[in-house]
């Protein structure tokens, strides 16, 4: 199945808890990226892969207008949504895939994408695509998952995440964020990690993840190889676990 099709076919079962989703709408972290693109209000701004809206709405409170852009119809309306109660009136609205933006090259002082990356095909092709999309000097601002540093680790833990919902893709490690903005022609100019914790009870029922798929995931985590265990970090309380992650802040702008 084309991946796009996958990631419909999941988040428009979920839309509104993406929406409602804690860690989708962390204000210290949208407030830190925010002042990190530290916009003027004259900017116009992409936000790709839009999702429950918490990302277009932190951003449109600075820009001059902001297009809010998902692969999913429902992810579009829960951010129509989120703009209403925010008395947001700055926003429009588009569907299409990351990997083929419909806009003329250099069309945007700020493009950002949030918590996106790890479900499309191909997440080089669609950073390339934010890049043409931006006008010189322009931002791009990325948070994604960092994928785990030990490679049996990272690719284990990419069979919870499909597990636990089947568009995961990939979690990228640290070399391979740093190809993607020299290939997209983009300058790093700044990054960090954000510490988090998944609960698996909180993770799994946000994502709508069949309970046989939940019990696999317990299997897995109670079962790691010592060469998985040594950089995925989980703990468990009763039947609930919680798995350390952590999140690749990165601000660059077009060369």
């Amino acid at each position: 199945m084309e991946n796009k099709n996958a990631v419909r076919i999941q988040f428009s079962k979920n839309a509104e808890k993406y929406r409602k989703s804690r860690t989708h709408s962390d204000t210290e972290t949208l407030n830190h990226i925010f002042n990190l693109i530290s916009p003027r209000g004259t900017e116009k701004a992409l936000d790709v892969g839009c999702g429950g809206g918490h990302m277009t709405a932190a951003i449109a409170k600075g820009v001059r207008e902001v297009v809010a852009l998902d692969v999913t119809p429902e992810m579009l309306v829960q951010t129509g949504k989120l703009a209403e109660e925010r008395k947001l009136h700055n926003l429009s609205f588009c569907l299409a895939d990351a990997r083929n933006l419909p806009f003329q090259t250099k069309t945007f002082n700020v493009v950002s994408c949030r918590i996106v990356l790890h479900h499309i095909q191909e997440a080089g092709a669609a950073i390339a695509e934010m890049s043409r999309v931006l006008r010189k000097g322009g931002k791009l601002l990325i948070q994604d998952i960092l994928g785990l540093d030990g490679k049996e680790a990272r690719s284990y833990m990419d069979n919870i995440d499909r597990l636990r919902d089947p568009s995961h893709i990939k979690n990228y490690g640290r070399e391979e964020w740093t190809n993607f903005l020299e290939r997209g022609g983009l300058k790093l100019v700044y990054s960090e990690l954000i510490p988090g914790v998944y609960t698996l009870e909180d993770w799994t029922t946000r994502s709508g993840t069949p309970s046989d798929c939940v019990y696999e995931i317990k299997t897995k985590l109670s079962n790691m190889p010592v060469n998985v265990s040594k950089y995925l970090k989980a703990t468990h309380s009763g039947e609930d676990w919680a798995i350390q992650m952590r999140y690749i802040l990165i601000l660059a702008t077009k060369k």
